[in-house]
This record gives structure tokens, C-alpha cells and sequence, in this order.
């Protein structure tokens, strides 16, 4: 069973985590873990994303692993995954999903959309997004999220720009 858990942003986990470890189902009566695995994923953004993971896993009493997208040998297995992963350039989640359709013909005209906001004297704070969300409604169908454009099937799934992520998501089963 996989249970996913959002946390409202980096800047909460080190508030959420501790709440999370006391959750019913964490930890077995007799004090050992239940869960086998245990997966932070987060956007890379402008800071020491995998250091800062790291440290609040360690002040939980919990061992990260020793790399990005590697998972620790302990009980429960901790496994960190800073997007877009190492080897793509970006950093979020955004970034990623614009590099499996970097090929399609709307990038010229989101890279055209780029160039021109990007001359404007009040810019996207988050050049990133605004560029998925173009490239979003660029499609024949509304979707105003990157999640809702994957189940639209917007994002293209079989990019080899996703085999750091299905590897690292591979250590799950």
C-alpha cells in the first residue's frame, strides 16, 4: 500500500514530520516500524533542497540516504528525491514535465511566450510555471495544473527525461 501525504510546502515538513511519525499505522505497538518505506519528494528551488530534507529526517530519528534519488539501508528504507532530478536543468516539478514535451511544436510558442514576458517591466515571479501553465493551455482540453494535465495525458510518460524518477521510483516494490 502506498499512502502519499502532502505537506503544504518545504517550509512545513519540519513541522508535519513530527506529526506524521505519531499517526496510528507508523509505528507498531511494540515500538518498531510499520512502515518499510518512507519517500520525500520536493523541488530542488533555489536552496540546499537534499541537505535540508536531510537534516529534519535526522532530527526525526530517521536515516536519509547518503545521495539525491538513493534510498537509505535502514528500517524504514528513506528514500529523497529533489526534482528535477540530477540531471535536468530546472528546479521543480514544472521543469521536468516541460523536458518530456520539449520537442512538441507549442514549445516554440511557449519558448516564444518566454522571450516576450520576459521583456515585460513586471515579469512571472516563476518563469517555470508560467511556462507549464502556457504550455498547458495550449492543449485541446482545459487543464489548469500539471497534475490534471498528466491525467489528461499532456505530459509525455515515455520520455527518457523521467528514468531518473521511475529508477528511483523502482526501489518502492
Amino acid at each position: 500500500m502506498i499512502d502519499i501525504r502532502y505537506v503544504e510546502g518545504k517550509n512545513e515538513f519540519k513541522n508535519k514530520l513530527p506529526v506524521l511519525k505519531r499517526n496510528r499505522g507508523f509505528f507498531e505497538a511494540d515500538g518498531s516500524c510499520y512502515v518499510t518505506h518512507f519517500v520525500v519528494i520536493r523541488d530542488r528551488n533555489s536552496d540546499d533542497a537534499f541537505r535540508s530534507v536531510a537534516n529534519i529526517l535526522t532530527k526525526e530519528g530517521l536515516t536519509p540516504p547518503q545521495k539525491n534519488a538513493q534510498f537509505s539501508d535502514d528500517h524504514p528504507k528513506i528514500g529523497i528525491f529533489i526534482m528535477p532530478g540530477e540531471t535536468i536543468k530546472g528546479m521543480m516539478l514544472e521543469d521536468l514535465c516541460l523536458e518530456t514535451v520539449k520537442d512538441r511544436p507549442e514549445m516554440n510558442c511557449i519558448n516564444d511566450f518566454e522571450s516576450c514576458v520576459s521583456a515585460l517591466k513586471t515579469k512571472p515571479k516563476n518563469i517555470s510555471k508560467a511556462k507549464a501553465q502556457a504550455f498547458l493551455a495550449s492543449q485541446p482540453e482545459f487543464a489548469n495544473s500539471v497534475g490534471l494535465g498528466a491525467q489528461k495525458g499532456y505530459w509525455d510518460f515515455d520520455s527518457p527525461c523521467l528514468d531518473e524518477l521511475k529508477a528511483f521510483l523502482g526501489h518502492l516494490k
